[in-house]
């Protein structure tokens, strides 16, 4: 993935899932806001749909674009092991330590393929501690084409 493909990935991700953090409440022009069950909200492009899919164990929803793929897990059941060891989740393994509404957060972004052989890039953000596996929230976003982002 290049590095511009990574910035881009990470401005959708900062931007679309830390809305609340930046205190405004005007939805950016060509996004709309996404209500989760009044846990959080998050902003997404128009063009994206909800799928329709919900989880059993916990908060869980998608969305897409056909393009774009974004998924959530609210207190979710699993979390990702840590520390990652590398090629455990793709190739090009990049993890970003962040901090969001005051909570530690990470993001690891990587290329793997999907069911079809094609090259699939994902950036997958953990809010929480995921050394000890408190994690709040989890949230990513899958595509088969990093330019696809540019939707933003």
């Amino acid at each position: 993935m290049s590095p511009l493909s990574r910035s881009l990935i990470i401005a959708i991700i900062v931007f679309t899932f830390c809305s609340n953090i930046a205190g405004q409440n005007q939805i950016p022009r060509g996004w709309k806001q996404i209500d989760a069950d009044g846990k959080f909200s998050f902003y997404l492009p128009l063009n994206m749909r909800d799928t329709g899919v919900i989880g059993i164990e916990n908060y869980h929803k998608e969305y897409t674009n056909g393009k774009l793929h974004v998924s959530f897990d609210y207190d979710p059941m699993e979390v990702i092991s840590y520390p990652v060891k590398p090629g455990a989740l793709g190739k090009n393994l990049k993890e970003i330590s962040l901090e969001i509404d005051g909570k530690k957060a990470y993001m690891f972004l990587y290329e793997t393929t999907d069911i079809r052989k094609r090259p699939l890039y994902i950036a997958d953000l953990s809010i929480g501690d995921i050394p000890n596996r408190d994690v709040k929230l989890r949230m990513w976003i899958e595509t088969w084409n990093p330019a696809n982002i540019k939707i933003a």
